[in-house]
């Protein structure tokens, strides 16, 4: 019987280092801009972002934060106590449901400007899966950007009509 070999290199070495190969910009290493998390550790503040953060020290696979002297372990925004309760405030504030078709299922909070660091209420928005997808679709194509803008000042002023009759 012939045994079947794999055609990548495989190590029998488990090493408790994580490495990961990173291409960091120059302001990564510049401790005189505010730190990447916007001064929200608690709610911006995972490895993946803090990777290239001058005030992240990173040593035997753990992540310091030296500005907020805390240490950094959730590997996704998402997974932060911090998040959580912002993401349960702006849905209560839209009713538990889309603002676009008013489904119930599957929502999500979307950044309105697409930056993921910056929390303001204003900033945040819930969209069902289907119509986070959408938007997501359509900032990719041509004038998407635009519509997008359109839809979502649309639905915000029916949002306050509806709060003020």
């Amino acid at each position: 019987m012939r045994r079947r070999t794999s055609s990548y290199p495989v190590s029998r070495e488990r090493s408790s280092n994580v490495t990961t190969d990173l291409q960091l910009s120059l302001d990564a290493f510049d401790r005189t801009l505010p730190p990447l998390c916007d001064g929200h550790p608690d709610r911006n503040g995972f490895l993946r972002l803090c990777y290239q953060c001058p005030f992240a020290v990173r040593e035997d696979g753990s992540v310091f934060c030296e500005e907020f002297g805390i240490s950094i372990r959730a590997r996704e925004k998402y997974a932060l106590r911090g998040w959580k309760a912002v993401r349960t405030a702006i849905l209560e504030r839209d009713g538990e449901q889309c603002a676009i078709c008013g489904g119930a299922k599957d929502l999500h909070v979307h950044h309105i400007d697409l930056n993921p660091t910056h929390d303001a209420l204003a900033n945040l928005i819930t969209l069902c899966g289907i119509c986070h997808a959408r938007v997501h679709t359509d900032l990719r194509r041509e004038g998407g950007a635009v519509r997008v803008a359109q839809v979502i000042a649309a639905v915000r002023r029916r949002g306050n009509s509806r709060k003020n009759p």
